[in-house]
């Protein structure tokens, strides 16, 4: 559980679509306005959440095996991220603005929560004790994410912005930490099987 959570918070609070578009709407229309925005990314990431435990939900039922080579294609997005937030030099930072409707509908063209899901449902949720809570926590966590960055706003860009090198080094290192856990719990599963 803790595993998840240090992989939640580090997804979630990196800079991407929804928390630019978070941190610009309420900066440029309003915090309340921003809030709306944050809403209707919670539905959207609800609904990706939901359909993507769905379908992989299914697929191991018909194939169980396709669980251990999701978990695989789970740690190598692990490591890209770990990566790619490593040797990025600048935030993806783009103005925008937007509505409930307009937050829960970019979800579904978001990689970032899709991969965000699949990843956190197969490493972690599918299979576990609690799975509907845990199911629950994706979107909790990226809403509250969105909501720091919609009232921190100007603060949290410049602070970011100040201390890019070190947070990406403290991000890219937790995401590292946890892909080597993976490697390791999904290791000892497939010789447990053998």
């Amino acid at each position: 559980m803790l595993q998840l959570f240090i992989y939640m918070v580090a997804m979630a609070i990196t800079p991407g679509p929804n928390t630019i578009m978070s941190m610009a709407n309420a900066s440029e229309k309003g915090l309340r306005k921003g809030i709306y925005l944050n809403y209707g990314m919670f539905v959207g990431i609800l609904i990706v959440d939901i359909l993507t435990y769905l379908i992989i939900s299914l697929l191991i039922k018909i194939i169980p095996s396709l669980l251990l080579v999701f978990k695989s294609l789970g740690i190598i997005y692990l490591l890209y991220l770990a990566i790619h937030i490593l040797l990025s030099k600048e935030g993806n930072i783009t103005p925008g603005g937007g509505s409930f409707v307009t937050g829960m509908v970019m979800q579904f063209a978001n990689v970032k929560v899709m991969l965000l899901c699949f990843s956190a449902q197969t490493m972690y949720i599918i299979n576990s004790e609690h799975e509907l809570l845990l199911l629950m926590l994706i979107p909790i966590v990226c809403f509250l994410s969105g909501l720091v960055w919609a009232v921190a706003g100007s603060i949290i860009s410049q602070f970011y912005k100040k201390r890019r090198v070190l947070m990406n080094v403290i991000f890219s290192s937790s995401l590292f930490i946890l892909a080597m856990l993976n490697v390791y719990q999904l290791l000892k599963e497939i010789l447990s099987k053998y």
